[in-house]
């Protein structure tokens, strides 16, 4: 009787949660429309709200700043968080890094290209939007370099006083591959690929890149 009388629960919390990223992505669209159309300085939260069609009341719920709505930010979901990675005899650390990191971005919504063109188009005009971002990023890139050095521990093949270092050249690495995986995301025309497909793609290329400098 009780897991009967949870299947609409369920369905309520699956419906609220749809409704609260649906809320969110029309504040973000609207964001970072107005800052393409009028420039970042000249957007209020007030035009942002009136154009999602939200009050500035439902958009503080979702965003401290407009900023933050620009970039995507949200305050009622957070950073994305990279599930613990299990160590996998026979792959190396980097590819495992990858591969996690490729598989949470598959479950993101990034909205269209274009949104992310005009996102990116944005935040190349004001740098504090960049700053913003790679401070948000930050923390993801702290718990990365500290499951790759875990996972360096567990692979052993690197001493111990060179893991540190050797984990965070593998997140920069990773961090490269995933930039110009959506990169080509954003550009790609016709029948677009996954954006995990993309992310492969980039991750050969760049380990091609990396072989035949030596």
């Amino acid at each position: 009787m009780a897991s009967v009388a949870s299947h609409p629960v369920e369905e309520t919390l699956g419906l609220r949660e749809r409704k609260k990223r649906e809320t969110a992505r029309a504040i973000e669209v609207a964001a970072v429309e107005l800052a393409a159309e009028f420039g970042l300085a000249e957007v209020t939260v007030e035009a942002i709200s009136q154009r999602a069609d939200v009050t500035s009341r439902t958009f503080f719920n979702y965003f401290a700043s407009k900023e933050d709505a620009v970039i995507g930010a949200s305050k009622a979901f957070g950073p994305p968080v990279i599930p613990t990675i299990a160590f996998q005899p026979g792959v190396s650390v980097l590819d495992m890094l990858i591969a996690a990191v490729r598989d949470e971005i598959a479950s993101i919504d990034f909205g269209t290209p274009e949104l992310q063109a005009k996102r990116r188009a944005v935040a190349l005009a004001n740098p504090s939007l960049l700053v913003k971002d790679f401070q948000r990023l930050g923390m993801v890139e702290e718990d990365l370099a500290q499951q790759a050095e875990r996972l360096l521990g567990d692979e052993g093949l690197v001493p111990a006083r060179e893991r540190t270092d050797r984990a965070w050249a593998i997140v920069m690495f990773t961090g490269a591959v995933l930039r110009l995986g959506l990169q080509t995301w954003t550009h790609e025309t016709g029948r677009r690929r996954p954006v995990a497909t993309h992310i492969e793609s980039a991750r050969v290329h760049l380990l091609g890149l990396a072989a035949d400098s030596h």
